[in-house]
């Protein structure tokens, strides 16, 4: 099992890759985007067309989706390592606590 730093250090990374390629893949579609727009869209663009830049879409969604689960669960494990870990009382010291 890792420790719980190089598993902060992971998620980090993995965040990072998700965010950056869900970047890449947006421009993709910008870039796609535009170039269907300013053509002559009948003749130029074919089906295939619009169905590959509707997967990148779907690609850039699923990316950013990730990323977003990659950093929500960054944040519970910042959060545990902020928590100061307090040990747990025995039985027997309580009941000694109490009868004083």
């Amino acid at each position: 099992m890792k420790t719980l730093q190089e598993k902060i250090e992971w998620y980090t990374f993995w965040y990072w890759i998700y965010w950056l390629f869900s970047l890449v893949v947006l421009l993709g579609v910008l870039v796609l985007g535009i170039f269907f727009y300013f053509t002559d869209f009948q003749d130029v663009v074919t089906v295939s067309q619009l169905f590959l830049l509707l997967l990148l879409m779907l690609l850039a969604l699923y990316l950013r989706m990730t990323a977003l689960h990659y950093h929500d669960v960054l944040l519970k494990l910042k959060h545990t390592t902020a928590r100061p870990i307090r040990p747990r009382e025995r039985p027997q010291e309580r009941r000694k606590q109490g009868e004083r």
